[in-house]
């Protein structure tokens, strides 16, 4: 069994995640594998932004996570 952990700029852009499955489909030849994925590049700052904003009252949050839902 062997488990790939891929995140932060391994899935930053398209070009990046094409080369994360090419990585897979060669590494599930050798057996059982999990594949484990973190949140595409700069969504976990993002995350982090959104929350500190909302905890200090700030309502730019509002517009921080509507990235998230946009994908912008």
């Amino acid at each position: 069994m062997q488990v790939l952990k891929f995140g932060g700029s391994s899935v930053a852009s398209s070009t990046n995640i094409n080369k994360v499955v090419s990585i897979v489909k060669n590494k599930i030849q050798s057996g059982k594998t999990i594949v484990v994925v973190s949140a595409l590049g700069g969504i976990t700052d993002l995350l982090l932004l959104c929350a500190n904003q909302a905890s200090n009252g700030n309502e730019s949050y509002k517009k921080h996570c509507r990235k998230l839902n946009t994908g912008i």
